[in-house]
């Protein structure tokens, strides 16, 4: 017999199940308490509770109340459950500007509709982190990394823009942090979340702004 289908096999899978299971339960318990009560008041009893598991068992599956903030985000980022996001990040960047080097406008344009996706499902997520970061310093290094992470991924994308298409005198560098800058939380959370823009309006805005910003007229 396969060693696969012994008593002690199946005994380990359905662990692993079980193990998987309870840890997405927990990630979904954690959402919803942060989503009611931000995450400074949520607490590690009541996704406990949500999730009908001991303080114990959240313990032992995630590690830290900051842990199941990272993953909520990370599932957020994500269009593919089964899949994490930064195994994905670079099919995404591909997708993102497909025919950059013919069309770089059009290719603008395709980025920021995926762009407006990601922000809408990643939205709470960001201001979770922004209002944790400003007083738990565990939180706080962790959004640098972040931030830190999507300004790279920002220099990947640019840089596939042809330099021919950049405005004068725009270096790739500079070029990137503009975008990093224009596509980020933080005009996400200014124009939509306190300006009052649709998404579609937030859409065309930053396809428009980085076309003016980043491309020779």
């Amino acid at each position: 017999m396969d060693s696969s289908g012994t008593p002690a096999s199946r005994r380990r899978e359905a662990g692993a199940a079980a193990r998987t299971e309870t840890r997405r339960r927990l990630l979904q318990a954690a959402g919803d308490e942060f989503a009611e009560r931000g995450y400074h008041a949520a607490t590690v009893v009541r996704i406990a509770a949500r999730a009908g598991v001991t303080v114990q068992t959240l313990y032992l599956a995630w590690g830290s109340k900051s842990a199941l903030l990272r993953a909520f985000l990370e599932q957020a980022l994500s269009d593919d459950a089964d899949v994490p996001y930064p195994e994905r990040l670079p099919r995404l960047i591909a997708a993102a500007l497909e025919g950059a080097d013919a069309d770089p406008g059009a290719a603008i344009a395709h980025f920021a509709h995926m762009y407006r996706q990601l922000a809408e499902r990643a939205a709470l997520g960001w201001h979770l982190y922004r209002d944790a970061a400003a007083s738990d310093r565990e939180v706080a290094d962790d959004w640098q990394v972040l931030q830190e992470q999507r300004r790279a991924t920002f220099a990947d994308i640019v840089g596939r823009i042809p330099p021919a298409f950049l405005r004068p005198g725009l270096d790739p560098a500079t070029a990137a942090d503009t975008a990093w800058a224009i596509a980020s939380p933080e005009t996400y959370d200014l124009l939509v979340r306190t300006a009052g823009y649709t998404l579609d309006e937030y859409e065309e805005w930053v396809a428009t702004t980085l076309a003016t910003a980043l491309l020779a007229p």
